[in-house]
């Protein structure tokens, strides 16, 4: 699991909020350096229907981790899917099960399964791929990490070779145990602790995961291993803020809403979006409330267990994608970032830079290069992470220190606060 490690963001409207008097670019170009998931690309493909038509948004995406690229190229799959292939809720739960949970209902296996056809022909096939999923180009990666796609694509749809997801977490679970993240006050106890103890982290009573997600795996040798995140869990891009405050509300030290149940309110308005081009307008109908409710968890089910001809039958689906033609996601090969970002058409090409915490370390100061003088870059801070408080401290230290050396002038209020993300701008 390679989520993200602090909230989405709409970055167009945080450029706007610091360049207020500067006119929108024609071309609006976003560095996106390991975030983990594609929740800042799914707010901004929502809020795009205010954006002027003349303006292109075009994202470039690097990552070393292969489970976070494909991963990305499946929840994109999912977010773009019509509205006749699929209604807003039943995207939302399907998103939610593929991203946050260890197990699948069998309903979103039969959907991963049917989809892996499509995915592999986008991945090794460029005219393919530029028919049906046009918003996204792979010509910057190389033969053999095109391969690897493919041969993960075939391991998802492959009921013949197993992933023992639930032995591989109890075993990891014993040799790692670690404290609840902090600062996350969304996040109840019994959601957390229930991931914490199988890796489901997103659980509605209707709903019952009884089939490994093989999105998670990695092939590790003759195996396919789970190395991802056992410690945070898949609440923090979309569960903790709401433009909805009432979903916020604690009542002695309970919440009303989960993190689940605000993650799912969350999904369903960007989702919405962008179906239908428009604002979305709630209903207390439309989403779960069960923040002070004590639900029953039940147990996994092992997979061999069930009678698979009660399972309904998957089936290839090449139905087209939803079309942006405004906006563009380029993934960069992750062994040809310093080449890439050396061309000289990439000087001061980038309006806004993010950088992900586990990335950090690895951001050269060479790469401001690429940040335009009216550029934005914000890094992602460990605020959310279980590491100890003076580890905490000191990376932000760490950031600040950084933008010091490199003449970035800070852009968070003057205060005693933690911030997930934190932004700077070149000195004038």
């Amino acid at each position: 699991m390679f989520w993200g490690w602090s909230e989405s963001l709409n970055l167009l409207d945080k450029w706007r909020e610091h360049f207020k008097d500067t006119t929108l670019p024609g071309d609006f170009n976003i560095l996106l350096f390991g975030p983990g998931d594609p929740r800042h690309i799914l707010t901004l493909l929502a809020k795009s229907y205010n954006l002027p038509e003349d303006i292109s948004v075009n994202s470039s995406k690097w990552t070393v981790a292969w489970n976070t690229l494909r991963g990305n190229l499946l929840l994109l799959t999912v977010a773009l899917e019509s509205g006749q292939e699929m209604s807003v809720r039943g995207k939302t739960h399907l998103f939610m099960d593929i991203f946050g949970n260890s197990h699948l209902r069998p309903a979103s296996a039969n959907y991963l399964k049917g989809r892996t056809k499509f995915l592999t022909k986008v991945a090794t096939d460029g005219d393919f791929g530029q028919e049906n999923m046009p918003m996204v180009s792979l010509g910057e990666l190389k033969y053999r990490e095109r391969d690897k796609l493919e041969a993960t694509f075939s391991f998802w749809a492959n009921e013949g070779v197993p992933f023992e997801i639930k032995s591989i977490w109890d075993r990891r679970l014993r040799e790692n145990l670690k404290t609840r993240d902090r600062g996350a006050g969304q996040i109840c106890p019994q959601e957390y602790t229930h991931w914490r103890e199988c890796g489901i982290g997103f659980v509605f009573p209707e709903f019952e995961q009884v089939i490994p997600n093989k999105t998670l795996g990695i092939n590790s040798g003759n195996q396919w291993a789970f190395l991802g995140d056992m410690t945070v869990g898949p609440f923090i891009s979309f569960g903790l803020n709401c433009p909805d405050e009432r979903m916020l509300k604690s009542q002695h030290g309970v919440n009303e809403y989960r993190a689940t149940d605000v993650t799912e309110r969350n999904l369903m308005e960007i989702f919405h979006e962008i179906l239908e081009r428009k604002p979305y307008s709630p209903t207390s109908e439309d989403y779960h409330r069960f923040g002070s409710a004590s639900l029953k968890m039940g147990s996994i089910l092992p997979s061999s267990g069930l009678d698979s001809g009660s399972l309904p039958k998957s089936r290839e689906n090449f139905t087209p994608l939803l079309k942006f033609p405004n906006f563009s996601l380029t993934f960069i090969s992750p062994e040809d970032l310093e080449r890439f970002l050396g061309q000289e058409r990439m000087q001061e090409k980038f309006s806004v830079i993010f950088v992900g915490q586990n990335f950090f370390p690895v951001f050269r100061e060479g790469f401001l290069r690429t940040l335009h003088p009216k550029g934005l870059i914000l890094f992602e801070t460990r605020r959310f992470t279980t590491l100890r408080k003076d580890t905490v401290n000191e990376f932000s230290s760490q950031i600040r220190d950084f933008c010091s050396r490199n003449s970035l002038k800070s852009l968070n209020p003057p205060l005693n606060q933690h911030f997930s993300i934190i932004s700077y701008k070149k000195k004038e």
